[in-house]
């Protein structure tokens, strides 16, 4: 066995297919064909079974999967140690954040992690929460960074930032006048419940942003008229600033909020604060290099500093 022969087999795994793996893999397909029938015939059985033109991994094809990919993990790490020994600051660092994220924060830690680290490569991947938190554990990201929780025993969690999900209504909203200052509350309080007629731009129900006011509708007993699904929070905030409805941000947006004239008006929700906590994420037992470990930290000064600008408004 050595490390060839189990990026072969993952990558037929991820596939289902030898002709997509052969692609990825710069094979010709016999050759790859005649690879998987060499490996079935030395351990003795199928690895894969055929349903039409897909690979469907056996149960000892499960096994040599998980295990193929615990080692490949293992040779990652030692890699990663040996390079941070021999190559003082020179690597590779795949990190994995939002879209929305990477808008607001890449610009901001880039160029500082770069001008300290010139020799560290990055790779960003943008994506949800839930595809990052499956290439963390497949070992194809070193760090990613979304709001919690994550139900993933693999993975290694470090709160950055505690988040206020807020209202925002649109400019000259009569209901704003009726806003209330409380004890404990960030921002102006609004009872949810007096929203309900307003048309709202929600996000996807797939998103974490929509899950949690999903929650809060549901405390408040009623279904929202949602005129709009949207992906992107920041077109749900220009529309609110344009009037078309009511919409929902973390506070530490609230400070873009300045950008729109006239702005959206922001107000804290809930029987409670509606609070989030922003996560950085590693798989656990990683090994992660003292330029990961600043990348977090530069992060983390970032959120604080916007959260200072924030609290201005």
């Amino acid at each position: 066995m050595d490390f060839k022969e189990l990026t072969y087999v993952l990558a037929l795994a991820r596939h289902q297919s030898v002709t997509k793996a052969a692609q990825e893999l710069y094979l010709t397909q016999p050759a790859l064909t005649r690879f998987l029938q060499r490996l079935e015939t030395s351990v003795g059985q199928p690895l894969f079974t055929r349903s039409g033109n897909r690979l469907i991994p056996t149960y000892a094809g499960e096994k040599y999967i998980e295990r193929a990919q615990e080692i490949l993990l293992l040779k990652k790490q030692l890699d990663a140690e040996m390079q941070d020994i021999v190559q003082v600051h020179r690597g590779q660092l795949r990190i994995g954040l939002s879209i929305f994220r990477s808008f607001s924060l890449l610009p901001n830690v880039l160029p500082e992690f770069t001008r300290k680290y010139p020799h560290v490569k990055l790779l960003v991947e943008e994506n949800d929460p839930a595809f990052l938190e499956e290439a963390l554990c497949r070992g194809e990201l070193d760090l990613a960074f979304f709001s919690l929780p994550t139900r993933r025993k693999e993975i290694v969690t470090e709160t950055i930032r505690t988040e206020e999900l807020v209202l925002l209504l649109p400019p000259q909203d009569p209901l704003a006048s009726q806003a209330q200052r409380r004890p404990g509350y960030r921002y102006p309080w609004l009872d949810l419940g007096w929203v309900k007629e307003r048309p709202f731009i929600l996000q996807k129900k797939d998103q974490r942003t929509r899950q949690i006011t999903d929650r809060l509708f549901h405390d408040y007993a009623f279904t929202p008229n949602v005129i709009l699904e949207i992906q992107n929070i920041d077109v749900s905030m220009a529309l609110t600033a344009a009037g078309y409805g009511c919409s929902f941000t973390r506070d530490i947006h609230a400070v873009e909020l300045q950008a729109y004239q006239p702005a959206p008006q922001c107000f804290s929700v809930g029987r409670q604060r509606t609070l989030t906590q922003y996560a950085a994420a590693y798989r656990k037992g990683a090994y992660l290099p003292d330029y990961a470990r600043d990348f977090i930290e530069l992060v983390r000064k970032q959120l604080n500093t916007s959260r200072s600008s924030s609290s201005s408004i």
